[in-house]
């Protein structure tokens, strides 16, 4: 598998409300798999290969969480509010980037241990609020403010890389999903749908662009390509009735979360295709989460709605990791779906 692809997206910066370099990119790609195109009032890139069989959507989001510069303050500091949810542990002290007039590296301010009270006081212990924390872009106050305006995206600065068994990089929430949807378009021999592909805006402000998008396009079957937590490092306690998403056993096929019920008939298709090619996969029912495929489930008359998923460690954080063969078992699954989507039970 090559993953060059894959490092563009997640250098590409797209917080979410400004998607439009990560659309760009996207853009190249769908015009190279001969895809028609049109991009929707909430900036949702859409992608048609027209053919027969159900209409089927597959979905994935372009943004990432990220930063809005919120004030700017006379010494040159920038303080900024999160777009998506961002654990203020992860913040302090980390490079990001300010999207302004052009690029501008800086750090998250930190106090230095010498600097904390002793003891066992709260303030020693306790991460210190992003509202509260400033970026340090490093040059004079005149220059930050000549650069830099209210309202300018921010990302974290984290350069993504790989071994031979995994990918790390920020963003892969979700561009492990559009990568595993443009890879899969690209790959299947056949296609037995009518297949738009939508890679959607601000799923990490609420699941604001999936709806209008697969409203536009009415498909009678969406599939939503994300990233989700894997539950196997050390110290996170689950609930007894929760089983873990692992890495290793290929995608997760999402039977709930807190905001939608899969249609269990796409559940069951999905897992005879991963059984009848010996795809690893895992069956998850959970309480907690939500995608793109909530969202496009409920609109209009109603869709059938699943999501399919790469199993992700440190979601939301500065880092994430994927395995290397868990993305590529949710793009053969992908394949396998799009190659026999009209031998499914309408």
């Amino acid at each position: 598998m090559d993953y060059q692809l894959l490092h563009q997206l997640v250098q590409t910066p797209g917080v979410s409300g400004r998607e439009e370099k990560v659309r760009a990119l996207v853009a190249d790609q769908f015009q190279q798999i001969g895809a028609e195109m049109r991009t929707d009032a909430m900036g949702s890139l859409i992608g048609h290969l027209p053919g027969s069989g159900p209409r089927v959507a597959l979905v994935a989001h372009m943004d990432e969480i990220g930063f809005l510069v919120s004030k700017i303050e006379t010494t040159g500091f920038v303080r900024v509010m999160p777009v998506g949810g961002i654990d203020p542990r992860v913040f302090g002290a980390q490079k990001v980037v300010i999207h302004g007039r052009r690029d501008l590296p800086g750090i998250v301010g930190s106090i230095p241990p010498h600097m904390l009270k002793k003891g066992n006081g709260a303030e020693s212990k306790e991460a210190l609020p992003i509202a509260e924390s400033f970026i340090d872009p490093g040059l004079p106050p005149e220059e930050v403010n000549a650069l830099v305006r209210v309202g300018d995206p921010v990302t974290f600065g984290t350069d993504g890389w790989e071994n031979d068994h995994a990918f790390f990089a920020k963003a892969l929430d979700d561009r492990v999903g559009l990568f595993a949807m443009l890879t899969a378009a690209r790959r299947a021999a056949k296609r037995g749908c009518d297949l738009y592909l939508i890679a959607s805006t601000q799923e990490e402000y609420g699941l604001r662009g999936a709806g209008p998008a697969v409203f536009g396009v009415q498909p009678h079957i969406v599939l939503a390509l994300e990233g989700t937590v894997a539950s196997d490092t050390p110290g996170l306690k689950l609930p007894a009735n929760t089983l873990a998403t692992v890495q290793g056993k290929g995608p997760e096929i999402r039977l709930s979360d807190r905001a939608m019920l899969s249609h269990r008939p796409l559940v069951d298709f999905l897992t005879g295709l991963a059984e009848g090619a010996g795809i690893p996969h895992q069956l998850i029912v959970k309480n907690t989460g939500a995608t793109d495929a909530a969202i496009s489930q409920i609109v209009g008359v109603g869709v059938k709605a699943c999501a399919l998923s790469v199993p992700t460690r440190y979601l939301h954080a500065p880092v994430a990791m994927v395995c290397k063969a868990d993305v590529d078992h949710t793009i053969a699954l992908v394949v396998a779906f799009l190659e026999k989507a009209d031998t499914m039970d309408p």
